[in-house]
């Protein structure tokens, strides 16, 4: 069945999704790509959504899938359930064509829900921004908008935070500010997403807040204090994240030994070790993941000659 046939028959309501043939639109050529730009469109709206959350879920496990000019294409449609998966869906995407679309829609998009999503994937180019990888113009564009969106008067909580998540990795006063604001918000969404960043932003400067906040009440904000404190790599912080293993939410003790992972040296190779006995599925194979971290920094060379 060719590609146009396929897109064709996906318009007929009655027929059933071939999902397995989806693979058919990854790393579309560009005369495959003309095609889609037509038979795309007719596609009725609940098959689109259920494409592209199939889409989605299987490039999330399979990083040689490549949907972006999917994606890229939907950021368009009328539909704001499309729009939104299509951003999500370009999360992990680097290619500097799609900064501008997705800070059109942080800036304008009607949607809450859309917005946020592009707030989610311009975190990626932040990201790059702060190893280097993109040009101060684009930078700055990234930043403005992400401040545009957490100043925004009235804008939605879910945007404001994702903006904040974001700019974390862009370096200046500003950013700063922002995670100070969020962090003394007394909102607790906001106060997560403030410790989210401090981690992001690889800030030292964070250390004691993240540190009292792995004594939180809420389990979400000491889950994100705990993958903070593996980001920000002080080794100081390998007793209270050695502490937080166990917690008494299953997501923050797997994150704390993740973190203790991170960090790595000897502490953290004896308490992982130390893991490896508790009886808990989790934890053991958190902790043999996190082993093979600490082992590789230790001698990098040994893992190029084991057979």
């Amino acid at each position: 069945m060719s590609l146009e046939d396929y897109l064709k028959q996906l318009c007929q309501e009655e027929e059933a999704v071939k999902h397995s043939k989806l693979l058919r639109l990854s790393g579309l050529s560009a005369e495959e790509l003309s095609v889609f730009n037509t038979e795309w469109p007719p596609v009725p709206t609940p098959r689109k959504l259920d494409l592209l959350t199939w889409m989605v879920d299987l490039s999330e496990d399979n990083a040689e899938l490549d949907f972006t000019d999917v994606y890229k294409f939907c950021l368009n449609d009328g539909d704001e359930g499309v729009r939104e998966k299509a951003a999500r869906g370009l999360w992990d995407c680097d290619d500097r064509s799609i900064i501008g679309p997705l800070i059109g829609m942080l800036k304008e998009d009607p949607s809450p829900r859309v917005r946020a999503a592009a707030g989610i994937s311009l975190r990626k180019f932040a990201i790059m921004a702060q190893e280097g990888k993109l040009r101060p113009r684009d930078t700055d564009r990234i930043r403005d908008a992400l401040v545009f969106a957490i100043e925004r008067e009235g804008e939605d909580l879910e945007v404001r935070r994702r903006a904040i998540e974001a700019i974390a990795s862009i370096e200046g006063p500003a950013t700063a500010e922002i995670i100070e604001a969020a962090y003394h918000s007394g909102d607790a969404e906001l106060t997560q997403s403030a410790v989210y960043a401090m981690g992001q932003s690889s800030d030292t400067r964070w250390l004691p807040a993240v540190l009292v906040e792995m004594d939180s009440d809420d389990p979400g904000t000491r889950y994100e204090a705990a993958t903070a404190g593996g980001l920000l790599g002080d080794e100081s912080t390998i007793p209270d994240l050695i502490r937080l293993v166990t917690d008494e939410d299953t997501q923050v003790q797997v994150a704390a030994v993740h973190s203790v992972g991170m960090i790595g040296g000897p502490l953290a190779k004896r308490a992982l070790e130390q893991c490896l006995t508790m009886e808990d599925d989790a934890i053991q194979e958190a902790a043999e993941s996190a082993l093979l971290n600490v082992e590789f920094d230790a001698d990098p060379l040994a893992f190029r000659f084991q057979v």
